[in-house]
């Protein structure tokens, strides 16, 4: 039996990307289209005024939005880009799931899908066993990751946390443990990308800790 290192959290199992680490990919590709929906309603809210009554009107062209949705829905979208400092912040949306679509036809030899969210999505989420296979699966994690939190700051329907103050990483030492609402995870850490720890590994840590904690006080 082959045991290797999970290519995105490092953990040892039997397969090269762990059951944890697929299951949160697929949930951060199937939050895609529904992030892509409230950031285009961003956008028309923004596009019709303050929402305070008042009329949206002005005698100069405003803004189509507030400049964090214009860098995720610019360059992808229909809209094309004619400054360069549009193109300043985040990857665009679209430019994210094309890039890996792109990727994974090209690796596969398939047939490309259409650029909108859920023929792309639809494509990755059909061939993650695949991607979770590949060693830049990391990579591919981390930016889709990025992408739904990017999404939902600007949204404002990101998880709610919680800072777990008094509890070290286990890895860097710092007190930057966090408890995501909803999350599979009991912590992670806001420095180590490999630290996520379950209610068991999350207890045995806590307790560890209390027991060093006692022992120097006694010592």
């Amino acid at each position: 039996m082959n045991i290797y290192e999970c290519f995105v959290c490092g953990d040892p199992q039997e397969s090269k990307t762990c059951d944890r680490c697929r299951a949160r990919i697929r949930g951060d590709l199937l939050a895609l289209p529904e992030q892509y929906v409230y950031l285009t309603l961003s956008r028309q809210r923004l596009q019709g005024g303050g929402g305070d009554g008042r009329s949206g009107k002005a005698l100069h062209a405003p803004l189509p939005g507030a400049g964090a949705v214009l860098n995720l829905l610019g360059p992808a979208a229909r809209d094309a880009v004619t400054d360069a400092r549009d193109q300043e912040g985040s990857v665009p949306f679209l430019a994210v799931l094309e890039g890996w679509c792109e990727a994974v036809v090209e690796e596969r030899g398939l047939t490309g899908v259409r650029k909108d969210v859920s023929s792309m999505v639809t494509l990755l989420t059909r061939h993650l066993p695949w991607v979770c296979e590949q060693t830049w699966v990391a990579d591919f994690q981390q930016e889709i990751r990025d992408l739904v939190r990017t999404s939902q700051q600007i949204t404002m329907t990101q998880p709610r946390r919680e800072h777990l103050s008094g509890i070290r990483c286990p890895r860097c030492e710092e007190m930057s443990l966090w408890r995501y609402f909803p999350s599979d995870w009991r912590a992670e850490c806001l420095n180590c990308p490999v630290v996520k720890l379950d209610q068991r590994d999350y207890d045995d840590l806590v307790s560890g800790q209390a027991q060093r904690a006692h022992d120097a006080v006694k010592g």
